[in-house]
């Protein structure tokens, strides 16, 4: 695998994947968003927790550029479904509560709460 061009992908779909959300979330859907106000974060506590949200996207878009690099790569068999098991759990981690914590008005023991049940496969499953 050429790591450098994995990081140029990723980069690149970083970009589109904030570009299209802020087309679609910031613009297209903000009404819908406006009736629950209460459920999202402001915009200064947003902003303060953007840093984390970019790295973490990031995070998932190369896990999700080496999926798809390793489709044209010689792994074969049962490690290659390890691997991408594993690169998906990463995607799914990173993408979804991560940027729930981000964007909604929960703390962060609840946020750690989500990532924890997204990781171990159970849906609100809470121990």
């Amino acid at each position: 695998m050429n790591y450098p061009r994995l990081l140029l992908a990723a980069i690149a779909a970083l970009i589109v994947f904030f570009a299209w959300g802020f087309l679609t979330e910031g613009w297209l859907l903000r009404k819908d968003f406006a009736t629950s106000a209460a459920l999202y974060r402001t915009s200064d506590l947003q902003l303060k927790y953007m840093p984390f949200g970019l790295a973490s996207v990031l995070v998932a878009l190369l896990a999700a550029v080496a999926l798809y690099a390793g489709w044209c790569g010689g792994i074969s068999g049962a490690l290659r479904g390890l691997q991408f098991g594993l690169l998906m759990g990463v995607f799914v981690a990173c993408v979804h509560p991560i940027s729930n914590l981000i964007t909604m008005n929960m703390d962060k023991k609840l946020g750690l709460k989500s990532l924890q049940v997204t990781r171990s496969g159970g849906y609100w499953r809470v121990s």
